[in-house]
């Protein structure tokens, strides 16, 4: 009897170290960490600290940039992907959850980043490949994904009936990816390219014809050198040497691929969000409700954000961005009462 019992305690300590939290008491936000099958350590943020009230859950995918979860500026932090929507309003109703990028510290400070807010490794200044280079692959983020959500469905303050994600921008894609998870019940998909992530060059060229009255001659000669672009990474990414060069192609060739049909076929429901200036984006997004109409597909909403741009942000007539006037919080509002609408 003593040695089951000795054997119960080891099982139990075993299943709990791979799995934690730690609170950040100034951002009131928890930072949980789970080590996956294949060794790797997710890390994820948790909205609200509260583990004892069972919500719905929105998980928000980041966009193409290895920024950390938390930055810290040194008289304050904040979450960079979620500082754009009143995130702490809607925490009071929903867990919101986001997925570290792989390879990337929890937290970084403003040094440690670039002007983007990049994280900038070590090997990003030599000619070395960092771990999340050879990471930031649209398989990895779906797999990792898959472990978060497989976890949260287990967890008593989570709703495992009602929950959703919301992709932005290259996370979008991944959304769409995810969609074959069992548990997620609908999908947001911001700012988006259903064509694949290198479309959106070509589309944003053909465009300069008008918006910078460029001779349509130029703008074809470039749409050119963008398809010799993409035939070199191809033949990069085939060769066996595993470079730098190597690894910024599969990347590439990773997020390139078109999900035009299995958006059309997907089944869960669909929120679509765009700016409408942001032509490389929007020239795609345009063409699904049309596409939808012809398979017959209705269980989806198009909200277009007029006049703006890739983060919803208002745009001058010459383009120019103004980020002190974004629309984010319209976007989610419009996004969370379309999902509650779906609960009914």
């Amino acid at each position: 009897m003593k040695a089951k019992f000795i054997i119960i305690i080891f099982l139990v300590v075993g299943v709990c170290a791979k799995s934690n939290s730690q609170i950040y008491t100034d951002l009131n936000v928890r930072i949980f960490s789970i080590t996956s099958s294949k060794n790797d350590t997710i890390f994820f943020l948790k909205t609200d600290t509260c583990l004892n009230m069972k919500k719905p859950t929105i998980i928000f995918l980041q966009g193409s940039r290895p920024v950390p979860l938390i930055i810290d500026w040194g008289e304050f932090k904040s979450i960079s992907s979620l500082s754009n929507f009143d995130y702490n309003n809607l925490s009071l109703k929903y867990n919101i959850i986001v997925i570290s990028k792989p390879n990337t510290p929890v937290m970084a400070t403003k040094k440690q980043l670039d002007n983007q807010y990049n994280y900038i490794s070590k090997e990003d200044t030599t000619n070395e490949v960092s771990k999340y280079l050879q990471n930031n692959v649209m398989e990895n983020y779906v797999s990792r994904a898959n472990v978060v959500i497989n976890y949260l469905v287990k967890q008593k303050w989570v709703d495992a009936s009602n929950i959703c994600l919301i992709g932005h921008s290259e996370g979008a894609n991944i959304a769409i990816k995810l969609a074959k998870n069992k548990y997620v019940k609908a999908i947001g998909y911001f700012s988006g390219n259903p064509d694949g992530g290198f479309s959106k060059y070509i589309k944003e060229t053909r465009v300069e014809t008008l918006s910078l009255k460029r001779s349509a001659k130029d703008v074809q000669e470039n749409i050119n050198q963008l398809y010799e672009n993409w035939d070199k990474k191809r033949q990069i990414n085939s060769q066996s040497k595993k470079n730098k060069d190597y690894y910024l192609a599969k990347v590439w060739l990773s997020f390139g691929e078109s999900l035009q049909n299995e958006i059309i076929a997907m089944n869960k429901p669909l929120f679509l969000s765009y700016g409408t200036d942001d032509f490389g984006i929007a020239l795609g997004n345009d063409l699904l409700p049309i596409y939808f109409m012809n398979a017959g597909k209705t269980n989806y909403k198009i909200m277009p954000i007029v006049g703006c741009g890739h983060n919803f942000e208002e745009l001058s007539p010459e383009g120019v961005s103004n980020f002190d006037k974004m629309h984010w919080d319209d976007v989610m509002n419009g996004f969370v009462k379309w999902f509650e609408d779906l609960k009914e």
